[in-house]
This record gives C-alpha cells, structure tokens and sequence, in this order.
C-alpha cells in the first residue's frame, strides 16, 4: 500500500525512503521542490511585505500546532520561502509533508 500523507505529526518519525517521499511528493500542491531526501521547500509570492508577515505569521501558528518548526524566510519585501526537514531523522519524514500540506493551506487562506 502506498504511503499518505497524516493528518498531524507524530512523535518519534522517521526517515522516509525514495519511494515514500516519491509517493507523498505527489500529494503536495504544485510548487514544491526536493532538496535529495533531506529537504522541500516552497517559494511563495505575496503582494506585498505586509502579506509576507501575515502568511509566514500563519504557517508559524500551525507549525506550533504541529511541534514541527519549518525554516520561514521572507525576502524581497514579497517572497516567502518555507523548507522542511526533520534533522533528528537525518531526513524527510512524514511530519515534513505534514507541514508542507498546512503551509500550503495557509497559503490558499492568504
């Protein structure tokens, strides 16, 4: 059986393999990149820096929920980049599509 995204994270996770990143790579919005098998990020265009704040202010608050902390980056005044990795597992877990499933909805309510 092929591998799904959760719902919330969970403690203790672990590294996943190629096939199962493959597999919840493919349940992500659009825009999502790997950096190998430690590593996706997002990068977001906002229209202005106010709405930069607000978006990475949102992600922050479900990353809290979560208890797994993304690394938010907000550049050029309008640019939000979000990358996740889980480095006590030394790679992608299933927590990192987690977040990236609710960054992505943070980003849909912006």
């Amino acid at each position: 059986m092929a591998k799904t995204i959760p719902d919330r994270c969970a403690d203790g996770a672990e590294a996943l393999s190629e096939a199962d990143i493959e597999a919840l790579m493919g349940e992500l919005e659009g825009g999502w990149e790997r950096e190998g098998t430690a590593k996706i990020s997002r990068d977001v265009q906002v229209k202005d820096f106010q709405a930069g704040l607000d978006l990475v202010n949102r992600i922050g608050a479900a990353a809290e929920e979560e208890n797994h902390h993304p690394d938010l980056l907000l550049h050029g005044y309008k640019n939000v980049r979000v990358s996740l990795s889980t480095h006590d597992a030394g790679g992608l877990t299933a927590n990192d599509f987690v977040m990236a499933r609710r960054a992505d909805a943070a980003i849909a309510a912006g």
